[in-house]
């Protein structure tokens, strides 16, 4: 009941950082995904998860959020996680555009509870700027830095969607970067994914997709038995719908 309770919270709330748009109405986006791992910049977080968003957009300007919650016994004991973010996207160029923003991860199952987003236990604050380019494989860099880790992560990306059949696109995306910190051990992380596409209605979408991350230490994932075992390298499914009005 608990977890139901958050993810609906999260819902109610908005969702990810967006594209940089310029466009003059105001647009509102709403996901759902399950995914079989929830994977974050190549550390495993939880197994089998439910990750609901929303996010409203105007003028370049993006308020959303974002929860997962993890399902079955191998879960349990995974925290749950609210994320609370805001962006501007402006254009530089034709082609290049940038994007500055800001996060709040919040972990309501540690010592606060659900909305005391300022306990320094629950949560943490990172900013960030990334540049974003419109040519071939959509290149793209971002650097963040979290206040309460101490943590600075660099990352880029390209990604190509590719049309296949008619409302059917295939996705693929390449994501590497590094983090240090310190308070924690530096490392590096790659993700590589793939996912199909397919558009129910004009403003509606439905994907299944895969995954595919490996780090430079073994860190501890989630267990899915009694015994946890280190693993760097991570494989993970995911489905989800999304609609925007």
């Amino acid at each position: 009941m608990k977890k139901l309770l958050i993810a609906a919270t999260a819902m109610s709330a908005f969702m990810a950082i967006s594209s940089p748009t310029h466009a003059g109405n105001m647009s509102l986006s709403v996901t759902a995904d399950y995914v079989s791992e929830y994977v974050f910049r190549g550390v495993s977080f939880a197994n089998t998860a439910i990750q609901p968003s929303i996010s409203i957009s105007k003028d370049g300007f993006t308020l959303g959020a974002w929860a997962s919650t993890g399902l079955g016994q191998s879960s349990a004991n995974a925290s749950d996680e609210i994320d609370i973010y805001g962006s501007y996207g402006w254009n530089i160029t034709p082609n290049l555009s940038a994007t500055l923003g800001a996060t709040i991860y919040h972990f309501p199952q540690t010592p606060g509870g659900l909305f005391d987003f300022g306990n320094g236990d629950a949560s943490s604050f990172e900013g960030y700027f990334s540049l974003n380019h419109s040519g071939a494989l959509s290149p793209s860099i971002t650097a963040y830095y979290d206040i309460a880790l101490e943590a600075f992560t660099l990352s880029a990306s390209i990604s190509r969607s590719l049309s296949i059949a008619d409302k059917t696109n295939l996705n693929l995306g390449l994501t590497a970067g590094f983090v240090t910190s310190d308070n924690s051990t530096d490392y590096e992380w790659a993700t590589a994914s793939a996912s199909l596409n397919y558009s129910v209605t004009n403003t509606s979408s439905f994907y299944v997709g895969t995954n595919f991350s490996f780090n430079s230490e073994d860190f501890l994932d989630f267990p899915t038995t009694n015994d946890i075992t280190p693993n760097d390298n991570l494989l993970w499914f995911g489905t989800g719908i999304s609609t925007r009005f």
